[in-house]
């Protein structure tokens, strides 16, 4: 027991903490560059089209306001495998479109993508060198029209999402976000390609209602919205007798010292969650917490000598993909055996997973970020590859994809994968629109590109928002007006298998436009339940007087903060 919290110790140490030295290398322009950002992919072309995703992740010191804050040489980043998806997708379609005569003709799509590495600093940062000329970090300066971008799509995450708005707001340059995002997000420049995380609040209820559950227990990850979300399943959830039996929040990770705090409070949360009578929880968090989640679960199975996973039902919100780090690709899934996920709709997109099978490591030079994530993912290294230390193996470029299970890495479109995918599609049907609009005599195939170079961001908000029109997987796109994507989300059942492997199966779906109540629909029959799972419902007049007699006694709260029912 010892040995293997010893185990997760270190693998935690290096998701959470991993330090990092530096070099700062000083480019050609007169700014010194203090903080440069070590991957990218870059592609030219008439029109940019920036992008901003979270696949790598690293930790960095704590600012002291002693030095400048210079970004180290990274030497310990971690790959999250299944994001590195979401940059294919942006490639996959720009790839399309410069390939089609009826999208933008004559007119070539680039991007210009860099990585967010979940860390606020190199969000600002990476943000900042998308406005500035390529290789040259002097942002508010257009040197030359080499690199012209009108419009960025990220981030994955709220926080992410957040930090870019601060800045491309002030240009009103067009931001399209692919993940998840709260209802006080206002920009006038933000464009969601998923619903409000809200909408899964109503949507969670009616499922819970659907089953007849109601004795739940609630955990919520810390993501930045974990009250709001806690606090409005309790305004929810109370009217129509369903009961909390308990409520629990995880805590933020800081730096090293407040480590042992935070495992000890995750091997107590696994505690509450498995004396408790509820064979429900449901668990909401961001893109990262299903690695913070699986790691609860495997402290508190090695804490107190499980023999079986926990056979309970998971609910989880969208965010919450079944994601892995590559130094935990042999963690057991079993326990999520039959969960149900709100994930944001999605559509299988021909030719994507070929488009996948042809990636080699040794022939695509201009991705910056896939020879670490190959290194990472296939346990080899490369010539001068900073992986030698952990990694014997030379990689041959001959590596399959599809020979990995899918926890560790999906060859057909992710929910989130599709969403930067339509983004790339939205973008250019707007900027087709603005080509279209910009003259009314006939004009030369030079004249039609120069004057599209000239155009400036913010004028691509007229196009966005009244943009609509059919994608390749025949959906029609458009936004409401709140900027907002209309779509809906899909009601998935995990499938898991003994080599890691799982299924998403699809067993309903939930409109947003449908009336209260009946937003949910699902097909029961293709639920496959927990193994472990003794009992689906529960005794409606039981429960619901238990739960009143214990709101009745706790009548004088005034905090508003959810208590432990069970």
């Amino acid at each position: 027991m010892l040995t293997l919290r010893r185990r997760i110790f270190v693998l935690l140490i290096l998701f959470f903490f991993s330090q990092v030295l530096s070099k700062a290398p000083i480019h050609s322009c007169t700014v010194r560059d203090l903080f440069s950002i070590p991957y990218e992919y870059y592609q030219a072309g008439d029109i940019i089209i920036g992008g901003l995703t979270s696949h790598i992740t690293n930790s960095f010191d704590e600012e002291d306001f002693r030095e400048h804050p210079s970004i180290h040489h990274l030497l310990s980043l971690i790959v999250v495998p299944k994001n590195y998806q979401h940059l294919l997708a942006l490639v996959f379609a720009v790839q399309e479109i410069n390939e089609n005569p009826e999208i933008l003709p004559n007119v070539t799509l680039g991007f210009h993508i860099y990585d967010s590495y979940y860390n606020e600093r190199m969000t600002y940062r990476a943000t900042l060198e998308l406005l500035s000329t390529h290789k040259q970090f002097v942002p508010n300066y257009e040197c030359d029209i080499q690199k012209r971008l009108l419009a960025i799509i990220g981030g994955l995450d709220f926080k992410t999402s957040l930090h870019m708005a601060t800045i491309l707001s002030t240009y009103k340059i067009p931001q399209l976000g692919y993940g998840s995002f709260a209802s006080d997000m206002q920009s006038t420049s933000f464009y969601k390609m998923v619903p409000n995380e809200t909408h899964q609040y109503t949507g969670i209820v009616e499922l819970i209602v659907h089953f007849g559950w109601t004795w739940v227990g609630f955990l919520a990850m810390d993501s930045g919205s974990e009250e709001t979300f806690l606090q409005s399943m309790q305004v929810l959830l109370s009217p129509r007798g369903i009961c909390f039996a308990f409520s629990e929040k995880t805590p933020g990770y800081t730096y090293t010292a407040s480590y042992h705090d935070m495992l000890s409070r995750w091997v107590q949360i696994y505690k509450i969650i498995m004396e408790s009578k509820a064979n429900v929880t449901v668990v909401f968090g961001d893109s990262k917490s299903m690695i913070s989640l699986r790691l609860l679960v495997l402290m508190g199975e090695a804490e107190y000598l499980a023999n079986a996973p926990l056979g309970k039902v998971w609910i989880m919100n969208a965010q919450m993909d079944f994601i892995e780090m590559v130094f935990g690709n042999d963690w057991d899934i079993q326990a999520f055996h039959g969960s149900i996920s709100f994930t944001v709709h999605s559509n299988d997109v021909r030719g994507f997973q070929t488009f996948i099978q042809l990636r080699n490591p040794l022939k695509v030079n201009e991705d910056g970020f896939l020879k670490q994530f190959w290194e990472q993912i296939f346990s080899c290294v490369f010539p001068n590859s900073s992986m030698k230390e952990v990694a014997d193996e030379a990689c041959t470029g001959e590596e399959k994809l599809d020979s990995l299970p899918t926890s560790a890495f999906e060859m057909s479109m992710t929910s989130h994968s599709y969403s930067v995918y339509n983004a790339v599609y939205v973008m250019a049907h707007a900027l087709h629109a603005m080509y279209l609009s910009r003259w009314k005599r006939r004009v030369s195939v030079e004249e039609k590109r120069l004057v599209l170079q000239k155009q400036q961001p913010w004028q691509l908000h007229h196009f966005l928002k009244s943009v609509s029109f059919n994608n390749n997987a025949g959906e029609t796109l458009s936004f409401d007006e709140n900027m907002e994507l209309s779509t809906r989300f899909d009601i998935t059942n995990l499938v898991t298998f003994p080599n890691n492997s799982f299924q998403r199966v699809r067993v309903g779906e939930m409109n947003l436009q449908a009336l209260p109540g009946k937003k949910i629909s699902i097909d029961g029959d293709k639920i496959v339940w927990h193994r472990q799972l003794k009992q689906v419902g529960h005794d409606f007049i039981k429960i619901y007087r238990i739960c009143r007699k214990v709101e009745i006694n706790l009548s004088p709260r005034h905090d508003n903060t959810p208590g432990r029912y069970g």
